[in-house]
């Protein structure tokens, strides 16, 4: 990786104390390469979305070291939510669920709802574990951009800005990104509703017994 200087590597302990430190971090997610920071500091996130160039209309998705973290920023895990957390968490989805008060609308975009999921990935979950955080994890790409699945391939001026690369464990496996879904109620049943398609299919989702639909449909 000639194109990487050696002192923008850090170390998974140099990683995780630059995250306590409210600094911007590059790190391996089990899809591509994150850009994180401590979800709860409007500061750190602030920077990501200059970083990304990102519009402030668009919410940013957070990762949890576990399951009991989520007590601290959801207000309320839907009945069919905590299901797919049983199936499918550790994994690649993201379930959309209504976030407490005390996260920062930034991280939100003022819409009162968090993109949650429980990496797999043993990086991503060491430095949600051992900052005992709440981490932004959006790729580490300018929007609108492809993300990226291999260190060389991040932006210099993405690089230059954050406190260093974190590549320790399994690399990314690039492909599909984490699938989105939220919890929808129509005709007085709950359905799984995909906003984002991605490593975890619909057809899978329905293969677990779920009744599924695409935000794009005009009913289930």
């Amino acid at each position: 990786m000639p194109s990487i200087p050696a002192s923008s590597f850090l170390t998974l302990n140099a990683a995780a104390e630059a995250l306590s430190q409210d600094k911007i971090v590059l790190f391996p997610t089990e899809t591509f390469y994150g850009l994180g920071c401590d979800a709860m500091n409007p500061d750190a996130v602030g920077a990501v979305f200059s970083i990304k160039k990102r519009a402030l209309s668009m919410p940013l998705p957070v990762i949890i070291g576990t399951r009991e973290k989520l007590a601290s920023i959801v207000s309320y895990v839907p009945p069919q939510a905590e299901k797919l957390m049983n199936l499918f968490w550790p994994g690649p989805l993201s379930i959309v669920m209504p976030a407490k008060p005390e996260v920062p609308d930034l991280l939100t975009a003022n819409a009162g709802r968090i993109a949650v999921r429980f990496s797999p990935h043993p990086t991503a979950l060491q430095l949600c574990r051992r900052t005992d955080k709440i981490l932004v994890a959006s790729s580490a790409n300018i929007s609108g951009k492809p993300p990226v699945s291999r260190p060389e391939d991040i932006a210099t001026d993405i690089l230059i800005q954050c406190a260093g690369i974190c590549v320790s464990g399994p690399k990314p496996a690039g492909g599909l990104p984490s699938t989105v879904v939220d919890i929808s109620e129509k005709r007085n049943k709950s359905y799984v509703r995909v906003l984002r398609h991605g490593a975890i299919s619909l057809q899978a989702l329905e293969a677990a017994g779920f009744s599924v639909f695409d935000k794009t449909d005009a009913s289930p």
